[in-house]
């Protein structure tokens, strides 16, 4: 398959070479992608190195998400060792509420005990591992002092992340009844963390491009945590690790609860090309994990992915003024991608080059950043962080020189008169 996508990239190269204007239109692709109605309330995919939006349902309405609220707790932590604050050997023990937490059969945990101190690696494997509850509660003190503290710090992190309709009430996603005397204050007994499943997407994102460790965490089928010699095996929440129909799936955090139903953020890295996807309320353990299935496989049956390397000439020039030349040739200034429906012409593509300036003056040296581009394909769904398109620096593809500073002159002159 690897050997197709890095065919259908040249191809489309090759096609892109013919497309030119400033500001063309859409021309939509010459076939229709079949619907898929996925069977749980909302659900996106998208790509993890661009944020591109492939597939969405209701993806910008809130739900109670459970312990998919942990990838924002991982964050945090994460964030915390990476500037020094906190490190994996930091000790940490359980206040009596969290040992209590820790032993109710009705909720996800290992076993705590009172007076036992553990290391953050360990809670935080099994936070990720075996979504413990109490185990992620005690990250949380380590790294703000309280619960409260902790809530606080989550509901400004959701903020700089650009989520502002979040509601969260606990490090865990657990309903607030739960959580006894360290229920945030003035909270409801029913109150849940709630996202969109957009949302989910931009922590999930988040996290894989900046702390890409944590898949070394959450591809782990299961983990012994060590208490003072006592064992507990905790196995992964996630089927899909071990799951037979090769989609790769390394990651990344299920979620469940009444009001919740059952949640689950994935991640796969197939063909080297890394996809997230979100599902929220799916009516069974069995169905979250069938509803991904079909989605990641719907993408792969329908899509396929572009590149455009970098130097990429897109045949789109530059008018100079002052040079020995009237116009510059441009290249695209990085690596751009997009997932497209499969047999899309390279016509569904809208490429605009805006030049820096209404008036771009040699000399110009060659790689010099001349303007912008942006692509974007018809019918595309946009980017979690809200652009419609890709964008990249138009650079000059050779130098220009600038003429005799006389001549210069008097085309300065002849333009002002």
């Amino acid at each position: 398959m690897l050997k197709k996508l890095k065919k259908l990239g040249i191809s489309f190269l090759t096609s892109l070479m013919v497309v030119t204007g400033i500001g063309q239109g859409f021309i939509n692709a010459d076939q229709t992608l079949p619907q898929l109605d996925l069977e749980a309330k909302s659900a996106i995919a998208v790509d993890a190195k661009t944020g591109q939006i492939i597939y969405a349902k209701d993806d910008k309405q809130t739900y109670p998400v459970a312990s998919m609220s942990k990838l924002l707790t991982a964050y945090i932590l994460l964030q915390a060792i990476h500037k020094g604050e906190i490190t994996w050997e930091t000790r940490v023990t359980p206040t009596a509420t969290e040992v209590d937490i820790s032993n109710n059969t009705e909720l996800t945990n290992v076993p705590l005990q009172e007076g036992h101190s553990y290391t953050i690696r360990q809670l935080y494997q099994a936070m990720l591992v075996g979504s413990a509850n109490a185990a992620t509660m005690l990250i949380g003190n380590a790294i703000s002092g309280t619960q409260t503290k902790f809530i606080d710090k989550m509901r400004e992190t959701a903020k700089s992340l650009g989520i502002t309709d979040a509601k969260i009430y606990s490090a865990n996603g657990l309903t607030a009844k739960y959580l006894g005397d360290e229920i945030y204050p003035n909270t409801d007994e029913n109150a849940e963390n709630e996202f969109s499943v957009r949302d989910m997407a931009i922590i999930s994102q988040k996290l894989i491009k900046e702390y890409p460790e944590i898949l070394e965490t959450t591809k782990l089928t299961k983990i012994d945590f060590n208490d003072n010699g006592e064992i507990t095996t905790v196995n992964n929440t996630n089927e899909l690790l071990q799951d037979d129909s090769n989609l790769e799936v390394d990651g990344l955090k299920t979620g469940t609860s009444d009001a919740a139903g059952y949640c689950f953020a994935s991640t796969t890295n197939k063909d080297g090309h890394r996809i997230i996807t979100v599902i929220a309320g799916a009516k069974d353990n069995d169905a979250r994990f069938d509803q991904t299935k079909n989605l990641l496989n719907y993408i792969y049956n329908n899509y396929d992915y572009l590149a455009i390397s970098t130097n990429q000439a897109l045949r789109q020039d530059i008018k100079v003024k002052y040079g020995k030349q009237s116009s510059i040739s441009t290249i695209i200034g990085n690596d751009l991608s997009l997932w497209v429906p499969k047999n899309t012409r390279a016509k569904a593509l809208q490429i605009k080059l805006t030049p820096k300036s209404s008036k771009i003056e040699a000399p110009i040296k060659q790689g010099e950043t001349v303007g912008d581009y942006q692509i974007t394909i018809a019918g595309n769904l946009g980017f979690i962080d809200g652009s419609t398109d890709l964008k990249t620096k138009a650079l000059a593809a050779n130098s220009v020189e600038g003429i005799n500073i006389l001549i210069k002159w008097r085309q300065m002159l002849s333009d002002a008169i």
